[in-house]
């Protein structure tokens, strides 16, 4: 009887995983830390694309805990906080935590609270050939301008605030999704899995809005400063006092029309691609099976 049962689990398994190859799932890990205004704006929009998304918050003093729990669900699921000082390698837990229910071919993601897409992740997704592995975004980041604090009144709504951000620069690129294979490992010292895989030519456009009001902007520059002191040896770029340092002037920057276009920095355009070589490399071992 106990053969039998196996059997059937394992034709079940199976018919899974076929399944998965042609409609496969996006696991999304959220790392976040006192961002009350944006978090649930966040949840809802990569709720639109994510079938999970597994939240780790570092120990918020305001309410962003509280708002993610209001918002559990089957899909969205609040992991744990915890006030350990940062490092990339958080992720590695909630992913060991949760390989459990994903299958071969499923995505991973690395989700940030204050970033939104602007192609459609899914539908990206089912264009990547089965012999890539990782996705690239090329971000489009925002800044607060000296204009915008004069002018917005930042206690409307997130979104709404974020509709009036328009000055930008896309001059970085990012990994953001990596294709689930069941003999990865991800050392917790670690921001990726080893041996992630080929990397697809194509880059997927966000936005990222690490600058959204001169509030969000202190308790950002202090979470920074506090975990560098704590023995973080990033976020170089967060040591600034004050809010007011991190305003710019629009004259170096690009304007958003809103219009769906957005200009990406030519220079950037190829960098994560990495030299032939390598990339010959990997898919040489990739697909003899020597890497997952």
């Amino acid at each position: 009887m106990d053969a039998r049962a196996d059997s059937i689990q394992t034709i079940l398994m199976d018919v899974r995983r076929g399944i998965n190859l042609l409609s496969p799932r996006i696991h999304s890990i959220l790392l976040i830390k006192n961002e009350e205004d944006v978090v649930e704006y966040c949840l809802r929009e990569a709720s639109k694309w994510s079938d999970f998304i597994y939240v780790y918050d570092g120990a918020s003093t305001d309410r962003t805990w509280e708002i993610v729990n209001s918002l559990r669900s089957k899909q969205i699921v609040p992991f744990k906080q915890d006030g350990q000082v940062f490092r990339e390698g958080l992720r590695a837990e909630v992913f060991d935590a949760f390989r459990v229910h994903a299958c071969e071919g499923d995505w991973w993601c690395q989700l940030n609270g204050d970033e939104f897409y602007i192609d459609e992740p899914r539908v990206f997704l089912s264009e990547v050939k089965a012999t890539r592995h990782v996705v690239w975004g090329a971000m489009v980041q925002y800044y607060l301008t000296h204009q915008n604090v004069r002018e917005l009144d930042f206690s409307l709504p997130c979104e709404r605030v974020l509709s009036e951000l328009r000055y930008y620069n896309a001059n970085c690129t990012e990994p953001r999704f990596f294709r689930y294979r069941e003999r990865l490992t991800w050392n917790r010292d670690k921001a990726w899995p080893d041996h992630l895989g080929v990397v697809e030519e194509r880059l997927i456009r966000f936005k990222h809005y690490p600058y959204r009001s001169p509030t969000q902007i202190q308790m950002r520059l202090n979470v920074r400063r506090d975990n560098r002191a704590r023995g973080f040896a990033g976020w170089a770029h967060a040591s600034q006092e004050s809010w007011r340092e991190k305003l710019v002037s629009s004259d170096d920057l690009m304007f958003d029309a809103q219009d769906g276009t957005f200009e990406v920095a030519q220079s950037v355009l190829r960098q994560h691609l990495g030299r032939p070589h390598r990339r010959f490399l990997q898919s040489t071992m990739h697909s003899l099976g020597f890497w997952p």
